[in-house]
Parts: C-alpha cells; structure tokens; sequence
C-alpha cells in the first residue's frame, strides 16, 4: 500500500508546527519549564477523567454530546485555577526552602507554558487518531463539506485551541492573582462558546465555520490578551 507522507506532514506542520514553536521560544531550555508543561498537561488529562466519570454515571445523557461538552468544559477551567493556584503555593516553598531565585514563577512566561501544555494535550486528544489516517493513499470528507478533507479542517481546529488555550491560561492566571471573578468567568465562557461551534458539525454544516469562528475568537482574545498585558511580549519567552 502506498503512504502519501505529504498530506500528513503538512496536516502534523499545521496542527503542531506553532506549538513547538512556542514550545522552543518558552520552555525548551528550562527543565523546570518542561516539568511545568508536563504537569499542565497532566491537568487537563484530569479534567478529561472526571469528565469521562460524569458521561459514565449519566447514562440517559450519554447520546447528547452538549451535555458532555458543558462538564469537559467547566471541569477544565476548574482544574486550570487550581493548577495556577498550586503553582502560586509551589513557588512560595521554594522561595523559602532556597536561596536560589528563579524567574520561571514570575511574570507571566509560566502561564503562556502552562496553557501550551493545556494546549498540546487537548490537540493531541483531538486530532492524533485523525493524523493517524492522513498517512495512507485515500482521504476523507464531512458531509457538510465535501471540498474541505478531515485531515486540514482537524489540523485548522487542533492549533486554533491550542493558541485559545495558551489565552486562556494568560488570562486565568491573571484573574487568579487579581481576584478578578469576571475575568475567570469569561474565560469559562469564552472557551464554552468555542467548544460550542463544534456542535456545528454534529449538525450536518460546514466545518469551515467553526474554524472560521474560532480564529476569529482567537483574533479577539489574543489581542484583548495582548492589551492586558500592556503590549509587553518580552516576559513570555526565552529564546534558546
């Protein structure tokens, strides 16, 4: 059987390519940075487990993807403050068992990581098992578009949720320290309107107007991101 490497190493360049990215420009010299990539990555894993509990349990919900939808999302943002806040804890600890100081668990460079490992996981979950197909000699089509294979509207989809994610873990943090409950239900509420558009192609549409949606949320929150920072992106990275 022939194996057509183009279609899945551009689909993987899309889905993956401005993770890594980012991956590099923020955590890949520091292993305590990695170590905190992982950990936010294992968090979301935890949300996805309680999620899965709930879609158990409720058996007569269990055909109606909103519902599971509602909970993945709440359960994520649940998890995603007491993720910030159990970093907040670490760092007090450390400052007081040692002498040396570190800049990792200052500024907002530890938030940008932690919604990259938040990111990365969700886009694995998403669109690994569909890479996995791109691969082979056929492609696939949704109903509601024919033009448009599997394989690129899921890469479009996978990085749009992972740079909404790195947002929403800015933002998170943010309202954390500040106590700003607004701030935390918006994030809650934006991400629930995002994951919503999904239900678009549950629904027979395009899937060309949930991306479409989405990197036009991306747009919004990024730049709204942007200006709460006060326009400073030297604090996020470190480059290698």
């Amino acid at each position: 059987m022939a194996v057509n490497w183009l279609p899945f190493i551009g689909c993987l360049s899309i889905a993956f390519g401005p993770s890594v990215t980012l991956f590099l420009c923020t955590a890949a010299k520091e292993a305590q940075a990695v170590i905190l990539l992982i950990t936010s990555a294992f968090f979301w894993l935890l949300s996805l487990l309680l999620s899965s509990l709930v879609w158990l349990a409720v058996v007569p919900l269990r055909k109606h993807l909103a519902f599971t939808l509602v909970f993945s999302v709440l359960f994520q943002e649940a998890l995603r403050i007491l993720f910030v806040l159990l970093v907040k804890k670490t760092n007090v600890a450390l400052s007081r068992i040692s002498r040396e100081t570190t800049d990792l668990f200052h500024g907002p460079r530890y938030s940008v990581i932690a919604g990259l490992g938040y990111g990365v996981m969700s886009a694995m979950f998403m669109y690994v098992n569909v890479l996995s197909e791109a691969s082979g000699p056929g492609t696939y089509y949704t109903p509601g578009s024919p033009s448009m294979p599997i394989f690129v509207s899921g890469a479009l989809q996978a990085s749009v949720m992972t740079g909404l994610h790195v947002c929403w873990g800015l933002l998170c943090s943010d309202g954390v320290e500040k106590r700003s409950w607004p701030l935390l239900l918006s994030v809650t509420l934006t991400h629930l309107l995002v994951s919503c558009l999904t239900l678009m192609n549950e629904a027979g549409m395009s899937p060309l107007y949930a991306i479409i949606f989405s990197y036009l949320a991306l747009i919004l929150i990024g730049a709204y991101t942007f200006r709460r920072f006060q326009g400073n992106v030297k604090p996020f990275f470190k480059i290698l």
